[in-house]
């Protein structure tokens, strides 16, 4: 298995706005939040990932409804090694 696809090489052009938004801490809408939530899906979901928190991240990541949950989600990710953005 390999890397999922990196969110900067992405051509639909609805997930750059969702990322810059977070990124700059901007007003994120909801479809930001949901496109966000979509791409850390496939992040989590697709890549090599390995160890005891994939299968918690991968349950939480359907929680997202917020940026404070995408704040939570990216924290506890980067704890395992996994840096999406």
């Amino acid at each position: 298995m390999t890397a999922p696809g990196y969110w900067m090489y992405e051509t639909s052009g609805v997930l750059r706005p969702a990322v810059e938004a977070y990124l700059n801490d901007a007003e994120m809408t909801p479809l930001h939040i949901a496109t966000m939530r979509a791409y850390l899906r496939q992040w989590i979901n697709n890549g090599p990932w390995q160890g005891p928190m994939i299968d918690p991240l991968r349950s939480r990541v359907e929680e997202i409804t917020t940026r404070d949950d995408i704040d939570d989600w990216l924290t506890w990710a980067e704890v395992c090694g996994i840096d999406p953005l």
